[in-house]
C-alpha cells in the first residue's frame, strides 16, 4: 500500500515539481496579443539616449519635446528621430526646437530634411533648414536661447561655453532673446551639461508687432501693411526749389538754395529771405 502511495506522490511531482524557467516568446508562443495587459513598455526610456546601440532598437526619450521622443537606432551607435510625414501641430511646421541626445548636446532640427525643410520667414526673406545641427556645452550654469536672427541664422545665444556644428551659430554674451529675433527654445545648464527637464517651447505659429505712430509721425494700413509717414501739421516737409512764389505748397514746408531760404506760408504762398555771410 505504501508502495502505491509513492508512486502516485512521485508521478504528482513529476508534473507539479519542476524547476521554474522563463518563457521563451519567439519560440514558444504565436500571435501574441498583448492588447488586455494591465500595461507594455514596447520601448526602453530614460532622459539621454544610450551611447551605443544596434540597428533596429528603439528608444523613447523622456525628456524631449512632445511628439519628437521616439528614436531609432540606424545605424551602428547612431540615433535618428523617428518623425511621422503626416499632419503637424502649429508649433511643429518649423520644427527647430532642440532635443536631448546627450549630457551635454543638444540637437537642432532633428526633422528637418531635404523633403520636409523647416521654413522660417523674415519679411520678403524664407530661409530653409534641411539637415540637423548641434550645440555642444563645455562649461558653465546658466540659460541658452536658441532663436533665428534676421539673418536667417539658427542661433544659440548664451553665457555659457557652448561650441556649435555647421548650421548653427553661438553667441556669446546673449542673457534674453534680442528684440528682433524669432525665439524658438531656452535650454537651462548646470555645471557644463544640459539640465534633463531645462527645456522650455517658445515658439509662436502666430505672430504680429503692433506699431503706433508717435509724435510728428502718421501710420495708415491697408492689406496687411502699415506705412509710416511724415504729419507735415507738427513737421516742416522740405520741398524742391519753388520756380514762383505761388507754387503748390503747404503751410510749413520749407526749401533753400545758395541765395535764399525759402518757406510756405500758406496754402500755395511762398517768401523767401536771402542768405549773406558774417
Amino acid at each position: 500500500m505504501l508502495q502505491r502511495y509513492l508512486i502516485v506522490i512521485f508521478f504528482v511531482c513529476q508534473a507539479w515539481c519542476q524547476t521554474p524557467t522563463a518563457i521563451d516568446l519567439k519560440a514558444q508562443s504565436r500571435d501574441v496579443d498583448f492588447t488586455g495587459a494591465m500595461s507594455t513598455a514596447p520601448f526602453k526610456s530614460g532622459a539621454a539616449l544610450p551611447s551605443s546601440c544596434s540597428v533596429g532598437q528603439m528608444f523613447y526619450l523622456t525628456s524631449a519635446a512632445a511628439g519628437t521622443n521616439v528614436y531609432g537606432c540606424t545605424a551602428t551607435n547612431t540615433w535618428t528621430l523617428e518623425a511621422g510625414t503626416g499632419a503637424q501641430s502649429a508649433s511643429q511646421l518649423s520644427d527647430l526646437a532642440p532635443t536631448l541626445t546627450s549630457a551635454t548636446t543638444l540637437t537642432l532640427g532633428a526633422s528637418c530634411s531635404v523633403t520636409a525643410p523647416c521654413n522660417v520667414r523674415f519679411g520678403s526673406s524664407v530661409y530653409a533648414f534641411t539637415t540637423s545641427t548641434s550645440a555642444t556645452i563645455s562649461a558653465g550654469t546658466g540659460t541658452a536661447y536658441v532663436y533665428l536672427d534676421p539673418s536667417g541664422n539658427l542661433t544659440v545665444g548664451h553665457n555659457l561655453t557652448v561650441t556649435c556644428a555647421s548650421g548653427c551659430l553661438a553667441a556669446p554674451g546673449v542673457s534674453a532673446f534680442p528684440s528682433n529675433s524669432i525665439p524658438i527654445f531656452t535650454w537651462t545648464a548646470t555645471n557644463g551639461t544640459w539640465d534633463t527637464t531645462g527645456g522650455k517651447d517658445w515658439r509662436a505659429f502666430q505672430s504680429t508687432t503692433n506699431i503706433a505712430a508717435g509724435t510728428g509721425l502718421l501710420s495708415a494700413t491697408a492689406n496687411g501693411v502699415t506705412t509710416l509717414s511724415i504729419d507735415p501739421t507738427l513737421l516742416a516737409l522740405w520741398m524742391p526749389v519753388p520756380p514762383t512764389s505761388s507754387t503748390a505748397c503747404t503751410k510749413g514746408a520749407w526749401s533753400v538754395d545758395t541765395s535764399y531760404y525759402y518757406v510756405c506760408v500758406a496754402a500755395n504762398t511762398w517768401l523767401r529771405a536771402a542768405l549773406t555771410t558774417w
